[in-house]
């Protein structure tokens, strides 16, 4: 058992809350110091962090159970090594760590916007400050979520590995350009994604600090003009006796102020110290104690600063010439998958065996693995083709020589045979003892089974070589079938077998060599003959279902084949088990598969329910010269 899937799911949770627990406790830990919080804000940060954090974690869970949950089956059949697991299935796991992490991230960047809206903020924090806080987030959780997929992606492909050969390939090809398609964005992504986390976090972190001392600027301003406003000094440097409200010029010194973003009043109802409120519409207010009266200064919470435009325009750079440069490596990186792919596709027989063509070299050391590999199983293929060209050019020469040899044999053995035929005919013309006659018969009889062996050789030779002559014309079934009949009880004569015909009333003309077929339906007969030591052995007529086909049967009484063993007897010479347990190479079968095949049929050999075996003959009824010709020119040895 693969113990890869089986622990994917495992692996994926734990990935995904380490990833969170280590992104989240390192924004708690460095978010006041990155943000310039002030001592009220850091807990509510500090505390923002971490419920983000057990959040995202549970989420992730929970996401990564219910995405995996439909391809339990398929980790399943992996884990078992089975080919059960389905292509659909194989895309969904290869597209399941992306999709993990980019709801991870989603989730976050949802649930952190959530942290900004009035009544769930904090206090002691402003809009600014809170979307500051979203924006580290974010850019911490998505720096993150990169080594996160990697480890996700390592995962997912343990398994993919694992996964049989004709169960990926209908998966490759489902996938397809989706596979390689992308590659130049993805390199793109790949490239500018980390440098816009960091300009981000730059940015971030620059903008803190303006803030921080713009704030600190203008809270000293607010203190400043209260003083100024509230405690206007003579020439001489003292104290009037009209200061506050009732001081020259005091409206005159409020509408300056309030040109500059101040809006001054003066109270008595707090008798307090120096104290700093902001409030829920981005503005601070300033309490500035004076003698007698609180003077208030209210103004905007944070102004742009210069320096944040020219690091944001920095940040904008940085990215373009990233993506630029990422995509000149993308660019390189297809040249190279091209060049592997053309390595690839020119590995077939011609191509290799003119041997590998490389315009130049992979830029990449993985690609230029992949091509040399490519290269190396050229070599190994073109010694393995050459070979093999070999071997058919000597099978080939073996076969015409094997053909030449069966033709000359043939002629060779049946000029004798013939004679001897012709003598033994002769000598019963004359008076002989019954003794002599059944040894002249039985002589006449091993002669005729002798000269239709070699009858059969010559016609397989050939078949073979395409030279079988055919005379088609329109025949009756009858006399085919009663021809071979009458032929096989003289070959089988002394034998425990009888041969039977049963035609089917009403049956059409065959356009059809009516001694071929007869031919072929006898040396049918004769292999039934040596599987059936005794009985009848049936030869049937029928013309079944439409009738545009005439089916034969021909069925055995005896020892039936193993399923291995029924294909075999068709093919001369390769059942050595068959010849040496019934007495014969498969000349026979062999022709007749070879004329049953001219004539536009086919041979069919099926166990029967008693325990031998049935061979079913189907024949066209309609058919033309033509196409029999033309099957006849051409080898028919295979079915």
């Amino acid at each position: 058992m693969n113990e890869a899937p089986a622990r994917l799911v495992a692996r994926l949770v734990a990935v995904q809350i380490g990833v969170h627990v280590v992104a989240f406790a390192i924004t708690a830990a460095f978010a006041p110091r990155v943000l310039l919080l002030e001592e009220a804000g850091q807990a509510p940060a500090i505390a923002i962090s971490l419920v983000l954090g057990l959040f995202a974690a549970s989420f992730s869970t929970a996401a990564t159970l219910i995405a995996t949950r439909p391809l339990e089956p398929t980790l399943r059949h992996l884990a078992l090594g089975s080919e059960a697991a389905s292509p659909e299935s194989l895309i969904a796991l290869y597209a399941l760590p992306a999709r993990l992490a980019i709801g991870g991230v989603a989730f976050v960047l949802a649930a952190s916007i959530v942290t900004v809206l009035p009544g769930v903020r904090p206090q002691s924090f402003d809009t600014t400050t809170a979307i500051a806080l979203v924006l580290l987030l974010f850019t911490l959780l998505s720096t993150a979520a990169l080594p996160a997929y990697v480890l996700m992606r390592a995962s997912v492909a343990a398994v993919l590995e694992r996964v049989p050969v004709p169960v990926a390939q209908p998966a490759l090809r489902l996938l397809g350009h989706r596979l390689f398609g992308k590659v130049r964005q993805r390199l793109v992504l790949a490239v500018a994604a980390p440098v816009a986390f960091v300009a981000l976090g730059a940015a971030l972190l620059v903008d803190a600090h303006a803030r921080a001392r713009d704030q600190e600027a203008r809270v000293e301003d607010a203190r400043d003009i209260a003083h100024a406003v509230f405690e206007p000094l003579t020439r001489d440097g003292t104290q009037p006796k009209a200061s506050g409200v009732d001081a020259p010029g005091y409206a005159h010194v409020v509408e300056a102020a309030a040109a500059l973003g101040y809006h001054v009043g003066v109270t008595r109802a707090y008798t307090g110290d120096f104290a700093l409120v902001r409030g829920d519409d981005g503005t601070t207010q300033v309490a500035v104690p004076l003698e007698g009266e609180t003077a208030l200064v209210r103004f905007g919470t944070s102004r742009s600063a210069p320096v944040t435009a020219l690091y944001a325009l920095l940040a904008i750079a940085a990215v373009a010439l990233a993506g630029i440069l990422g995509t000149r490596i993308a660019a390189a990186f297809e040249k190279d998958i091209a060049l592997a792919t053309r390595a690839i596709r020119h590995a077939g027989v011609d191509q290799v065996m003119r041997g590998t063509i490389i315009l130049h070299d992979a830029r990449f050391a993985m690609v230029r693995e992949l091509v040399d590999s490519v290269d190396g199983l050229g070599g190994i293929f073109r010694e393995f083709a050459s070979a093999q060209r070999r071997s058919i050019e000597a099978r080939e020469a073996t076969e015409r020589m094997r053909g030449l040899l069966l033709a000359s044999m043939s002629h060779d053995l049946k000029a004798p045979l013939n004679a001897v035929l012709g003598f033994a005919e002769l000598v019963g013309r004359s008076e002989l003892t019954d003794g002599q006659y059944e040894s002249l018969a039985i002589i006449e009889q091993r002669g005729r089974e002798l000269l239709v062996l070699i009858d059969t050789i010559l016609d397989s030779a050939r078949a073979e070589a395409g030279e079988l002559e055919v005379s088609p014309e329109p025949t009756h079934v009858g006399d085919v079938v009663m021809s071979a009949v009458l032929e096989a009880r003289d070959l089988t004569v002394g034998a425990e077998v009888q041969v039977t015909a049963e035609i089917q009333p009403g049956m059409p003309r065959l356009f059809v060599d009516g001694t071929r077929v007869a031919q072929a339906l006898t040396a049918i007969v004769m292999t039934a003959a040596r599987f059936s030591h005794k009985g009848i052995i049936p030869m049937r007529a029928t013309l079944p279902g439409d009738g545009d086909r005439l089916q034969l049967e021909v069925e055995t009484s005896g020892e039936g084949l193993p399923f291995a063993e029924r294909e075999k007897i068709f093919d001369a010479f390769k059942s050595a088990e068959s010849a040496r347990r019934q007495g014969g190479l498969g000349l026979g079968l062999q022709l007749a598969r070879s004329i049953v095949a001219i004539h536009g049929g086919s041979i069919e050999v099926e166990a029967t329910n008693g325990g031998g075996i049935v061979f079913r003959v189907w024949l066209p009824v309609d058919q033309d010269r033509a196409s029999i010709r033309a099957r006849a020119s051409k080898p028919r040895l295979d079915p």
